[in-house]
């Protein structure tokens, strides 16, 4: 009984240490730069083209400079709107302005917009210091 009980205990503590440790090694939050998020809906005959746009939309972004990340989410009820929203941290301001002007990308939202429609204007968001 004794044997148990200390085994139990052990795994306990065990766990708590490796949970803890899975928690510090998360990556904490940038505070730094500005966040974009743009609204996007499918539209078109399917979702699979509707996606192969957005995706290719996002690789011309992923190519700018001053880009820290980005993800393309989707929305998990399909009925509301906006489908999907793409999420962008720039290093700044200036390398956000500079991807609007640039051709290639205009040209990428040019061809497929067929497929894939900006809702509204892309929301601009800071961290709060």
């Amino acid at each position: 009984m004794i044997r148990r009980h200390t085994f139990a205990v052990a795994a306990t503590i065990f766990t708590g240490f490796a949970l803890s440790a899975a928690a510090l090694a998360q990556p904490k939050p940038s505070t730094e730069g500005i966040t974009i998020v743009i609204p996007l809906n499918a539209i078109g005959a399917s979702r699979e083209a509707s996606v192969k746009s957005m995706q290719a939309i996002a690789a011309v972004v992923r190519k700018q400079p001053g880009l820290i990340d980005e993800v393309l989410m989707e929305h998990k009820n399909p009925a509301n709107k906006p489908s999907h929203v793409h999420v962008m941290r720039w290093r700044d301001m200036k390398g956000w302005e500079v991807v609007i002007l640039n051709p290639e990308f205009q040209k990428a939202l040019q061809a497929h917009a067929a497929t894939v429609q900006v809702q509204d204007a892309a929301g601009v968001y800071m961290p709060v210091k």
